[in-house]
Formats: structure tokens, sequence, C-alpha cells
């Protein structure tokens, strides 16, 4: 058999297993796409959410599917692709939407457009002054332009309003790191640990603090225990050279 006709064979048989695959999909109960749509989730399987929701807006142009796609592709971390998908949303709804402009706000962070946030955060402050999210976003876009004490304030306000204790208390720490000051960071963030927090950003925050006050001892338990790396000694070396980098929770 000829090389031209194996390669002919191989990618008609390539095609043909994908229409198969989308076949099998479209066929799917409502209940079943619903548990499919779950276990992606749950697993964190972004590209799989993502084939998904493009799967479903080829045959049906539903706003909700498009916000869902474009929730995905920011949790994928391509703000571009999400804007190309929320954008066309901000601007065709009969009414306000608060979560599309949340998500808004959280791609322009996610891309370093801070000041961009800042404005979009401030808008829907106007927009619904009683959202946690908006104090809690503008915040983060505060600090990262280097104002502190103005984010300070937006994030206290944001705890006021009842956003989670974990992402205030967290993002509180990151304005103490970013300030240099990691014992207060690691007051802050210590308790939450203690209490059972397993949340990433708030252990990769409170490892960082730790090893920058200086209790290597500590910070070495806290990565052993997480399996945080394979080689916890290299990772403490690393953070000892490294500036800032605290996470923050949006």
């Amino acid at each position: 058999m000829s090389s031209k006709l194996l390669k002919t064979i191989f990618v008609s048989s390539v095609l043909l297993s994908l229409s198969a695959c989308s076949n099998l999909t479209a066929n799917l109960s409502p209940t079943q796409k619903a548990e499919q749509e779950k276990l992606y989730e749950d697993t964190k399987n972004y590209s799989a959410l993502i084939s998904l929701y493009r799967n479903q807006l080829k045959l049906n142009q539903d706003p909700l599917i498009q916000y869902k796609l474009a929730k995905s592709y920011y949790l994928a971390g391509d703000s571009k692709s999400s804007l190309l998908y929320l954008e066309p949303l901000r601007f065709s709804q009969l009414h306000f939407n608060e979560d599309i402009e949340l998500l808004y706000i959280r791609n322009q962070i996610q891309a370093g457009a801070y000041n961009d946030a800042y404005l979009a955060a401030t808008d829907l402050i106007f927009q619904s002054p009683r959202s946690s999210e908006a104090y809690n976003l503008r915040g983060i876009s505060l600090a990262q332009l280097g104002k502190l004490a103005a984010a300070e304030k937006d994030l206290n306000k944001s705890r006021e309003l009842f956003i989670h204790d974990t992402i205030a208390i967290n993002n509180l720490a990151m304005l103490s790191i970013l300030n240099n000051d990691y014992r207060n960071a690691t007051n802050l963030l210590l308790p939450q640990y203690l209490n059972g927090s397993k949340d990433s950003r708030l252990i990769h925050n409170l490892v960082f603090a730790l090893v920058k006050a200086g209790d290597t001892e500590y910070a070495l338990d806290i990565i052993r225990k997480e399996h945080l790396n394979s080689s916890p000694e290299d990772l403490v070396n690393a953070l000892q050279k490294t500036e800032k980098s605290p996470k923050v929770g949006r």
C-alpha cells in the first residue's frame, strides 16, 4: 500500500472520529450534558468547557452560553479570547449586568490593564454600591497601581459588605507584602491556614511571607505538608531571591 494512500486513510479516519465524537455529544440528553459540564467544572478542565460552549454556540447564539465561554477563557488564563466574546455582551444587554462587568474587570486585571480595571470598577460601584466584588477588584487594581492606602480602604469596604473572609484577608495580606510588611501578612494569613483553609493563593502568600520574614523552617514545613514542591529547600532559596509575588483573590 502506498504512503499516499495510507496518509489518505489516516486523515479520513481522524475526520470520521472527530465527526463521531461531535455526534455523540449532540445526542446527549439535557441531563447528560449538564452532568458533563459539571464534571469539567469540578475538574477545572477549561479546555473541555471551551470546546463544549463553542459547539453549543454554533447551534444557538445564547448569551448565557457566550458568557460561560468568556468565563472559561478567563479561567484558562486567556483574557484576550475572553474579552473577544465578552465585549459584545456588555453592549447588547438591555439591562445592566453585574456579572458581565465583574468578568470584564477581572480580565483587565489579568491582562495587566490596571487603570482600565480601576475605571470599570468605579463605574460598577456607581451602578451597584453594595457590590463587595466591585470594591475588591477596585482594591486590587489600586494596589497594582501602587495606591496602597486607597486599596486598603476598598478592600476593607469589600469585607464590610461581606465578601468571603478568605478573599478579604488574602488581599489585605497582599497589601502588606507589597508594603514589605511580611510579619503582618503572616499574622493575617496564618490563622486562616491553621483553621483549615486550603486556598492555593493564601498558602502561596503565607509561604512567601514566612520566607521573607525569616521564618524559613515554618515555610519548609508548610511546603512539605502541602506538597508545593519536590525540593522545598530550592523553593525557599528561590523565594528568598524573589521580590514581591503576592497572589490575589478575585
